[in-house]
């Protein structure tokens, strides 16, 4: 797999989101709206598009795609915020 494409959306601010990103992967597949939060427990992650569900009156929310391994999602994390930083410090020098 590879990851052909990052794009970067700036978030308004909202508790630990800090933007949101599309990822193109091999030049034909395209995951939108991951989520990428920063938190004092956690520090920098990405959360990906999720859905909600509504079980017997339960609310809860399952991922509609995910990385299937930890060395995936660690790439794939890299990847979005190599490319976020880029982005904060682009949006830096235009000020």
């Amino acid at each position: 797999m590879e990851i052909t494409d990052v794009k970067i959306f700036k978030a308004r601010k909202r508790g630990a989101v800090l933007a949101y990103a599309n990822v193109i992967l091999d030049r034909k597949f395209i995951i939108r709206g991951i989520t990428l939060l920063e938190t004092e427990n956690r520090g920098r992650f990405i959360s990906m598009p999720a859905r909600l569900l509504r079980n017997e009156g339960k609310r809860s929310y399952r991922d509609m795609c995910h990385p299937l391994n930890s060395e995936v999602r660690e790439e794939l994390t890299n990847a979005i915020f190599a490319a976020y930083d880029e982005f904060i410090e682009n949006s830096e020098n235009e000020e």
